[in-house]
This record gives C-alpha cells, sequence and structure tokens, in this order.
C-alpha cells in the first residue's frame, strides 16, 4: 500500500503551489535543465517539483544513491527540457538611444510545461510587396472568458469511479482509502464535478495519480492508473473519464486506489458513495 503520509503533502482545497526559484543551464551548454539543490531539499521534493520519478533524476547523473547529494550540487532533470525556453536569454534589439540593462528578475520555474506552440520563436516578417494588397477588415477579436467554477452536480453521494470488489477496504489500508478491482484499461470515472488540481507520478507508491477538487470540499484521488487522459487545470463532470485502470505503484495486479478527503483529512469513501 501507498504511504498515507505521501499524499497528504500534496494539495488538497487548492491547486499546486507556485514552486521556487531553480537555476537553469543555458541550451547552449547541452540542452539539458540542471536544479541547484539548496538547504533542505531532497531528490524526492526536487522530481515532484518538476513532475518526474526520483529514479529517473538518480539514473540522468550517475548517482549511486538517492541520498548521495550537497547543497550546491548542479543535477540534471530528465525530460525537462522544455523548462529551457523559459529561462533562454532573450536577443536585445539595437536602439539609437542607449538604455540601461535591467537587472534581471527573479525567476519562478511554471507548474506545468508550456504549450510549445506559445513559447516557439515568431517567424521574421515577410518582405513587403511592390503592390500593396488590397486593405481587409480587421478580424474580430474574441474575449478571453475564463471557465466557470465548476458545482456540484446535485447528486448526494459520490460516484464510484470503477466497478468491482473492493480488495482493502478503509481500516485495512491504515486509513487511506480503499483499493477497487478492475479490469487492465477499465475507464475511470470522475466521482464528482471538480477541478483537476494533479496529474502526476511524483508520489511514490501510488504510480499514476489524478487528483480533483470538489466544490463541496472534497479532494478525491485515482491512483494505480494505466494511463491518465486529463490536464492539470481542467474542469470535469461527474462521470467523464479521466483515465484507465492499471498496476503502477506499489501494486502488482490491476486495481485502482480511490481516496475522499475533506480538506487534508481522510475520510472512508465507501459511506459516501452511491449504492
Amino acid at each position: 500500500m501507498p504511504s498515507p503520509a505521501a499524499l497528504g503533502s500534496l494539495p488538497t482545497n487548492s491547486s499546486v503551489p507556485a514552486l521556487a526559484s531553480v537555476t537553469a543551464t543555458p541550451a547552449a551548454a547541452g540542452g539539458t535543465f540542471k536544479h541547484t539543490i539548496a538547504s533542505g531539499e531532497s531528490l524526492y521534493t526536487i522530481a515532484r517539483r518538476y513532475e518526474v520519478t526520483t529514479q529517473a533524476i538518480v539514473q540522468a547523473n550517475n548517482l549511486s544513491s538517492p541520498d548521495k547529494i550537497v547543497v550546491g550540487q548542479s543535477v540534471i532533470i530528465p525530460g525537462r527540457a522544455d523548462l529551457l525556453a523559459t529561462k533562454a536569454p532573450t536577443t536585445q534589439v539595437a536602439s539609437t538611444t542607449p538604455m540601461a540593462a535591467p537587472a534581471p528578475a527573479a525567476q519562478t520555474l511554471p507548474q506545468a510545461a508550456p504549450n510549445a506552440l506559445q513559447t516557439a520563436a515568431a517567424p521574421a516578417p515577410l518582405a513587403a510587396p511592390v503592390q500593396a494588397a488590397p486593405a481587409q477588415a480587421a478580424p474580430t477579436q474574441v474575449a478571453n472568458v475564463p471557465a466557470a467554477e465548476p458545482v456540484m452536480s446535485g447528486s448526494d453521494k459520490f460516484r464510484w469511479p470503477v466497478s468491482g470488489r473492493v480488495l482493502v477496504d478503509f481500516a485495512s489500508s491504515k486509513g487511506t482509502g480503499i483499493n477497487i478491482e478492475a479490469a487492465e484499461g477499465a475507464a475511470v470515472k470522475a466521482a464528482e464535478n471538480g477541478t483537476v488540481i494533479y496529474v502526476g507520478s511524483g508520489v511514490e507508491g501510488y504510480g499514476n495519480l489524478v487528483l480533483i477538487r470538489h466544490p463541496n470540499g472534497y479532494v478525491s484521488a485515482y491512483a494505480h492508473l494505466g494511463s491518465m487522459n486529463v490536464a492539470k487545470g481542467a474542469n470535469v463532470a461527474r462521470g467523464d473519464t479521466i483515465g484507465a485502470a492499471g498496476m503502477t505503484g506499489s501494486v502488482n495486479k490491476p486495481q485502482l486506489h480511490f481516496e475522499l478527503r475533506k480538506g487534508a483529512t481522510p475520510v472512508d469513501p465507501v459511506p459516501l458513495l452511491a449504492s
């Protein structure tokens, strides 16, 4: 069973907090993103920060053990070269009027990898044609309207995320949740309307994990997923498919570990699930 303390450190009533400032190696220096270890950090906390696994960092840096690190040491963050786009120096266009160079601002790592289309360099402007093209009407500007916050579906109980017998009950799981037997690849459904606040595999023992915050103050957790098909920040409706059952993490047969937390406190989900 996964450690109850591990998931307890993840966000519950709010989204994942902003991450601390980091040091990046320019793309020209090898195309890899590096993190400089600060006091109090461990490979586990660094892995969670960048949404990679501890083992991936150990292998990328040829470390003999996850605890063989020191303050000030630079470690490669594998698979996160996308972060270099936010750290690469920008090119300044020459101006006839000299300007003082601005002081470098503190840089904060984004919580999710930026969209490749947003970080791609803008194409060079085309040369002006010999004859001006006919004037065209300006395109209609559409205002960006933020997605409405989800509301409860109206049901007085959560729905079962997957059909199957309970392999491990709340008491046997040491007060974390329940494990439900499920066929490999079976669709896993959102238990209620809500907002996805975590998608990843950075919590030891849980494998692929999705967390959903619900309007009534509960957070639901879905672990050991074989695949995940929702993104952090997305709003989901009760019954939407958020992934497929699998056996990632600390299990050896396909199943779903399901939790319900009221704020940060785990509760037995069975009485709160519809019959």
